[in-house]
């Protein structure tokens, strides 16, 4: 095995996982995936094959076979369950949900490799990020490869706990696991799509980012109090919005988002920079094609207007920044 700790899960628990492992060839890259039903269900990360026009799997024995269909994904938890065109080589692994690890306890993330024997990453939980009732998750003490998406991750009893993946968040690199509770559901499919479903995930994880960068001069005339109850205003918004956007209300996310521009468009008068920069996002929003684009602009909107309205607070004078505490950011954690 190409690496190995001296604190390695049960033996058998890897004979019996090694097996099931898949390389997948995706469009000239590689992933990791594992077989997790007898009919073929082949469990990945949602990213690694978003957008895919060819995917060949590669067993563990140096089978290959070609993916045409895709079962069952996940958005929200960047999961893909892919279908194989027959009966897999090898057993399954158990993906039955199980108690999760704890911070500072040790999992290993199974890379599939080209031969028989996978790559053993031994790593420790950083922290169990709970992220609201759509996603808990584990966050690892150090970042894995690309190609290590949709690797098993397996506890010190050889239980698979979840699936890892290779994650950027607010400009960090992560390496996360999430968990197999999720995966369970995706497997009770017997839905089969062509790939090209694969292509709508591929365009929102290519979306680029549109923030304005205000000067602080947006803010003229503006007090410590007005700008506090505004930055509470946005992040109440994002706070509740974000989670319906990420179980799927997106719609729900820009209507919120839509109705919170256009309160505080009536409430604050008397600075007009800001008023200017809602109306902006609005008016953005109108040559936009769906409720996904919509949502993000305003989001956009709002997180520009906080940067700036932070920025103006650090700059007041002592007396001003103490009369209140300053509204912590929302989370954006995953959003």
């Amino acid at each position: 095995m190409a690496e190995r700790s001296d604190r390695s899960p049960p033996r058998d628990a890897l004979v019996q996982a090694s097996p099931s492992l898949v390389l997948l060839e995706v469009d000239g890259r590689s992933a990791s995936g594992f077989i997790a039903t007898d009919q073929g269900h082949l469990v990945t990360s949602l990213h690694v094959v978003a957008g895919a026009r060819h995917i060949h799997a590669v067993m563990a024995d140096g089978t290959r076979a070609q993916v045409d269909h895709i079962a069952a994904m996940d958005d929200r938890r960047d999961l893909a369950v892919l279908r194989l065109p027959s009966p897999p080589p090898a057993p399954p692994l158990d993906v039955s949900p199980v108690s999760l690890p704890g911070e500072g306890d040790t999992v290993y993330v199974l890379r599939a490799m080209a031969g028989p024997a996978p790559e053993i990453r031994s790593q420790e939980v950083r922290a169990v990020q709970v992220l609201g009732d759509w996603l808990t998750l584990l966050e690892l003490t150090r970042t894995l490869p690309d190609d290590a998406s949709g690797s098993p991750v397996l506890d010190m009893r050889g239980a698979v706990v979840g699936v890892a993946t290779a994650a950027l968040a607010n400009g960090r690199a992560l390496g996360l696991v999430i968990p197999t509770r999720y995966v369970a559901p995706l497997l009770r499919t017997s839905s089969s799509a062509p790939l090209s479903v694969l292509e709508a995930p591929r365009r929102r994880a290519g979306r680029v980012r549109q923030v304005p960068q205000h000067p602080l001069s947006l803010l003229e005339g503006a007090t410590s109090d007005a700008l506090e109850s505004i930055a509470t205003t946005l992040g109440h918004a994002i706070n509740t919005g974000a989670p319906a956007y990420n179980r799927g209300d997106v719609d729900g996310c820009y209507r919120l988002y839509a109705r919170t521009a256009e309160r505080l468009i009536d409430s604050c008068e008397a600075f007009p920079g800001a008023q200017h920069a809602l109306r902006d996002g609005l008016r953005r929003c109108e040559g936009l094609p769906d409720s996904d684009d919509r949502a993000w602009a305003l989001r956009d909107t709002f997180d520009g207007l906080l940067d700036v309205i932070g920025r103006w607070l650090q700059v007041q004078p002592e007396p001003a920044r103490a009369a209140r505490p300053v509204t912590p950011p929302p989370k954006r954690y995953l959003n």
